[in-house]
């Protein structure tokens, strides 16, 4: 009898361990940027079907970054949509302390008037907890912050910046949709 009773806890436990393990694997999942468009979002907002999804990693110090370049036929109308992600699940999160490093004027230093005034990151209301777009007339990121983790989104295409900020706001919008922020949204800080 307590043969049996062993054999069914350690059953139990490994079911529970499987389960557990399973759950990870579909929050990573959803935690892949390159799972975050289909080609058919891609294509409806770039007019460009992705050729290749090529994932990458970079080092981030207190999070993981992890990447996706969807690249197109034509190279210009390519997109990157990057994720920064906790390396744990606790809730001390190097992504949320690199978004207010960014994105929040009363930690910085009060900067010179210059060029550099002028790339000011703007505010973009209607994604996630927080978004703002970064760049110039030339190149930029939508980044949206949600939850513990942070979605960047840079598009290829028409020079004018108003419409990259367009574009790259309707492929958050997709990517929102399948982003795991580990069961933390729409928290403001």
């Amino acid at each position: 009898m307590c043969g049996l009773v062993h054999t069914r806890a350690v059953v139990v436990l490994g079911i529970l361990l499987l389960l557990a393990s399973a759950q990870r694997t579909v929050a990573q999942r959803h935690r892949d940027p390159c799972r975050l468009l289909t080609d058919a979002e891609v294509s409806a907002v770039q007019d460009q079907t992705p050729q290749q999804k090529i994932p990458s990693e970079q080092p981030a110090g207190a999070f993981r970054f992890t990447q996706c370049f969807y690249r197109t036929q034509e190279l210009s109308s390519s997109v990157s949509v990057a994720l920064g992600v906790p390396l744990t699940d606790n809730k001390r999160s190097g992504p949320r302390d690199y978004w207010r490093a960014q994105f929040k004027r009363a930690g910085r230093e009060e900067r010179e008037e210059s060029d550099e005034k002028k790339n000011e990151p703007r505010r973009v209301a209607g994604l996630g907890d927080e978004a703002f777009w970064v760049g110039d007339p030339v190149t930029g990121a939508l980044y949206v912050l949600r939850g513990e983790v942070f979605l960047r989104v840079s598009v290829g295409g028409p020079p004018a910046q108003a419409e990259k900020i367009k574009r790259a706001k309707a492929l958050a919008v997709y990517a929102l949709k399948r982003l795991d922020t580990g069961g933390v949204t729409n928290r403001r800080r």
